[in-house]
């Protein structure tokens, strides 16, 4: 099997591994694997710890279709303690038996999904070794990119659970053509996906030393004098990071692989807004798990009128009058005369709900607009700065940002603005112009904590990387980078709260919002 990475980089990178283990490993207890459903997307992580060596790996189904392999490394994108996905890679391509298309083929990479709570049976603990080759975790991030998109996954490309008695098994051949079979053991059906024969994970471009320490260093340069946040991780030392990770560039051996080991210097940055592509594939990077604090069916059941408004953008009421507008992206330039729209449709509400629960950013300038409909003056809502020398503690003089009214009337009833974990970037800044309105409230969880107004670094090598630029900060000069921005009014709830039917968050606002029944209830349009 051809890898992505050199062997010089794989031993570079093995040194840092954890030590191999003595004794088998029970995967099952690893992880846990209690989640059952979910109806968002999850984040995933693949550390060095989740990656494993295997004496062998055997899948079969009904003597219908089999694989089996001697010694292999799995690697797993794991969620809470849950394994959404693993990949396994056989040391010797393995045949695949059936008689199905494919039979006969060889596997040098198998990517799995199954129910959580099945780990221990896909992989029992006698077959399991002890920890593998940190390396792979890349290359099976990369491969499960390229091939979410199934069942059991968003639009946006992000797992959900693979539900009990069902298996994805998803083979990269050594003769080229990618088999994909579908198993449903609660039916005991196998399916062959043809869709995909064509579509294997692509190879990647080799790369000469030379040009990999140059792209390397570009990188390296690059953050060294324009990146702000160095003093919000003062345990980072950045020349020991750029002497350490420059020694595995020059044996990257491919595009990919320099891009994984630009990607793990700069997790340590601990910033959501860093990220770097090589060609199409996105690496894994820094993240941490920001739980939404919604339920869109949830909070639509409480609704008597849902209206789909087009990108990023829906709006409805309740029974007793209550508006309720989701802005839940800032990307599509129409969206100011859209709102517009939703705002004259509910300009009879006496109460209003701005719910940017599952707003991830964009734009700033359309939040603007948008807070304008509410905003009664000009307003400061943010500070940032950038970087003014070559120290990283160099910046220059703190920039205040102001949004102030727009439209032809000001909404000026009762207004809870809803946001949590997942509200990020531009998100955030729009809640704190929201926050800036005297009749707003704002209720839920604090905000995911980061921002960035990037440049795009584009390296000759076709590696991308994701730069930020500012410190921002909120009114009162704290960065909100980490800490986020705490609503009004905090509303616990568990995840398992949120469900079809019910969204506790919603629940809780609307209860606030009808204490003003003991006052006369007027319509919002001024």
């Amino acid at each position: 099997m051809r890898c992505a990475l050199s062997i010089g980089l794989i031993t570079a990178l093995w040194c840092c591994a954890p030590p191999a283990l003595a004794t088998p490993e029970d995967l099952a207890k690893v992880y846990p694997g209690r989640l059952g459903w979910v109806q968002h997307g999850l984040n995933w992580t693949c550390s060095p710890a989740d990656v494993w060596r295997l004496k062998s790996f055997e899948f079969e189904h009904k003597k219908q279709l089999a694989i089996e392999t001697g010694p292999a490394t799995v690697a797993f994108g794991v969620h809470d303690g849950n394994a959404l996905w693993a990949v396994v890679f056989p040391d010797n391509p393995a045949e695949i038996e059936t008689d199905l298309p494919g039979g006969g083929d060889h596997a040098r990479s198998i990517l799995l999904r199954f129910a959580p709570a099945a780990v221990g049976e896909v992989f029992p603990k006698r077959t399991v070794k002890g920890n593998g080759d940190a390396w792979r975790r890349a290359e099976a991030d990369r491969i499960f990119r390229h091939k979410i998109g199934w069942k059991w996954s968003t639009p946006a490309g992000n797992p959900t659970i693979v539900q009990p008695g069902w298996f994805i098994v998803d083979i990269d051949t050594v003769e080229g053509p990618r088999r994909f079979y579908g198993v449903d053991r609660n039916a005991n059906v196998l399916e062959y996906v043809d869709t995909f024969t064509s579509k294997p994970v692509p190879e990647t471009t080799p790369i000469e030393a030379q040009a990999a320490r140059a792209a390397f260093d570009e990188v390296w340069s690059a953050f060294d004098t324009e990146y702000p946040k160095f003093g919000l991780v003062k345990d980072v030392d950045w020349r020991a990071l750029g002497e350490q990770y420059g020694d595995l560039a020059d044996q990257a051996g491919t595009t990919f692989g320099l891009a994984a080991v630009i990607a793990d210097m700069l997790a340590h940055l601990r910033d959501l807004h860093v990220s770097v592509k090589a060609g199409d594939d996105w690496l894994p990077g820094y993240t941490r798990d920001r739980p939404l604090n919604a339920s869109w069916k949830g909070t639509q059941a409480q609704l008597s009128q849902n209206v789909d408004a087009g990108p990023g953008l829906a709006w409805g009421r309740t029974e007793d009058g209550i508006g309720y507008v989701n802005v839940h992206a800032l990307s599509d330039a129409s969206l100011p005369d859209r709102f517009d729209e939703a705002l004259d449709a509910l300009g009879d509400s006496w109460g209003l709900v701005v719910d940017l629960r599952f707003n991830g950013g964009g734009d700033e300038g359309l939040a603007k607009q948008l807070a304008g409909r509410f905003l009664d003056t000009e307003r400061l809502y943010s500070k940032n700065q950038y970087r003014s020398g070559p120290d990283h503690e160099d910046l220059g003089e703190v920039l205040d940002r102001t949004a102030g009214p727009r439209g032809p009337w000001r909404y000026e009833s009762p207004v809870v603005v809803l946001w949590g974990q997942r509200t990020l970037s531009s998100a955030e800044s729009f809640a704190l112009m929201l926050a800036q309105c005297p009749q707003v409230t704002s209720m839920g969880d604090r905000t995911g904590g980061s921002s960035a107004n990037p440049r795009k670094l584009e390296l000759d090598c076709g590696i991308t990387v994701n730069l930020p630029r500012w410190l921002d900060m909120a009114p009162d000069g704290e960065p909100i980078e980490h800490r986020g921005v705490l609503p009004d009014k905090v509303v616990e709830a568990d995840p398992g709260d949120f469900t079809d039917t019910g969204d506790p968050v919603f629940e809780a606002t609307l209860k606030e919002l009808r204490k003003t029944s003991k006052r006369r209830r007027e319509p919002g349009r001024r």
